[in-house]
């Protein structure tokens, strides 16, 4: 500290373990967990208390290059040049879902084109933690519910590149590779009494501790999302 104020851009830690670029990071929002994907085919857990490894969440065939937790801290996803999204329990290391994107775009044979075509870009969770969205190389933006295996809506984003949800809901923006940031409209949804608690409950309890509850398995189910009823 000098004069009463505090040093600014001091280098507090450095995470070391990966071989390639960090394409993206993600910090839990109970401040717990950091996620760091490189453009391998895993991606790293760590602990922000310790700054350690916490493991390694492995399931994808080609490299991660997007990531983001729920709002509740539950859940992650990450995104993949494989064409794959994958929901994780970050505190087991469990993958609870897998989507496929099948292409949406009419000028491509997907059935002979090249994988890379579909290539996923960015993926975020909404600040409900109820839908996600997700840029791939097939110029399409998709727009998934957590209950549903099909997209809930499209739209067609020539080069897109990121994604983000706005804080409040109700829109989405995109980045694309010829400069422009576009604004579109996503659901804004009225929560369920069942996921407000869940997700309450959620904040401040980790997996093992929900598992740990005297409570009915399919009350534990829906709590770690293994079921969305």
């Amino acid at each position: 500290m000098k004069n009463g104020t505090k040093e600014k851009g001091k280098l507090i830690q450095v995470l070391s373990g990966h071989t390639h670029w960090v394409y993206c990071c993600s910090i839990s929002p109970d401040c717990s967990m950091l996620c760091s994907a490189a453009g391998e085919n895993s991606v790293l857990l760590w602990s922000m208390r310790s700054y350690t490894l916490i493991r390694k969440l492995e399931g994808h065939r080609n490299s991660v290059v997007s990531c983001d937790f729920s709002p509740d801290s539950a859940l992650l996803v990450t995104a993949s040049y494989d064409t794959t999204l994958i929901l994780w329990d970050p505190y087991t290391g469990e993958k609870l879902r897998q989507i496929i994107h099948v292409s949406l775009s009419r000028d491509l044979d997907y059935s002979t084109a090249e994988p890379q075509l579909s290539s996923l870009r960015s993926v975020c969770f909404s600040p409900e933690g109820l839908h996600l969205a997700s840029l791939a190389d097939d110029r399409f933006l998709r727009i998934w519910s957590l209950e549903l295996e099909e997209p809930l809506s499209t739209a067609p984003v020539t080069n897109g590149l990121c994604c983000t949800f706005y804080p409040r809901g109700g829109i989405l923006a995109t980045g694309n590779r010829d400069g422009q940031v576009q604004f579109w409209t996503a659901p804004h949804v009225l929560s369920s009494l069942r996921h407000l608690c869940r997700n309450a409950l959620r904040c401040f309890l980790p997996t093992y501790q929900v598992l740990a509850l005297p409570i009915p398995g399919k009350m534990k189910d829906f709590l770690t999302y293994r079921t969305n009823y």
